[in-house]
Formats: C-alpha cells, sequence, structure tokens
C-alpha cells in the first residue's frame, strides 16, 4: 500500500497538489493489492494495469467484489490518461474520488487477505 500511502502524503502535504501523480498512484495501489489477492487465492496474475480485468479475476474467489467495478474502471483510465497525450484535465474533485475510491478497495480488500490469514 506504499503507493496509497504516497498519494495521500502528496495530496495532504503538496500544493499544489500533483493531482495527475496523486490519482496514478491510487490506481497503482489497487492493481498491487489486487495481484496480491488473486495470488493468495492461488490464481496466477497476468501482467496488466487494467483493474476492469483485475476485479473480474477477483470476483471468482468472491463476488462481493463487484461493488468496485464502476471505481476500477475509472482508476485505470489514470493510468494512461496521466502517462501519454494527451492528457485530460484533472481537477481536485478527481483526485478526492480516486483517493476515496482508492481507499474503500484497499480496506475490503485487506479485509478478505485477513480472513484468509494475512496482513
Amino acid at each position: 500500500m506504499d503507493y496509497y500511502d504516497c498519494a495521500l502524503y502528496l495530496a495532504q502535504n503538496r500544493r499544489p497538489a500533483p493531482i495527475e501523480i496523486i490519482c496514478y498512484h491510487c490506481q497503482q495501489s489497487v492493481e498491487k493489492i489486487f495481484k496480491g489477492y488473486i495470488v493468495a487465492q492461488g490464481g496466477t496474475v497476468t501482467k496488466t494495469h487494467d483493474l476492469e480485468f483485475l476485479i473480474e479475476q477477483c470476483k471468482r474467489y468472491s463476488p462481493d467484489f463487484d461493488m468496485y467495478a464502476k471505481s476500477c474502471f475509472t482508476l485505470t483510465t489514470y493510468v494512461s490518461n496521466t502517462r501519454y497525450p494527451p492528457k485530460p484535465e484533472l481537477t481536485e474533485q478527481h483526485m478526492e474520488q480516486a483517493l476515496k475510491d482508492a481507499q474503500s478497495i484497499l480496506e475490503f480488500t485487506k479485509s478478505k487477505l485477513k480472513d484468509m490469514g494475512y496482513v
């Protein structure tokens, strides 16, 4: 969860906040924990940044991941949209939502891992 911690630190301590990198770090934090969950379940991780694909993999083990599908769609856009032109104009609202979504997904997935004896 280092990516999320970095995103949160930047959001709280940098002015102006580096919105693009914060959104990107939120996506990365979710990507990493999803991959960890898949491996903990005995699955094989595919090399991808697509959270929609990864959440489908997570849903094989626990269908309640579905409640985060919309958040995953949005967070996935921050991988390419923040790194390659043309870059969209992201606002503080995007950043705040990315932080909120990432935190919710991380807490949920961490609780799943804890139930499995991890974390």
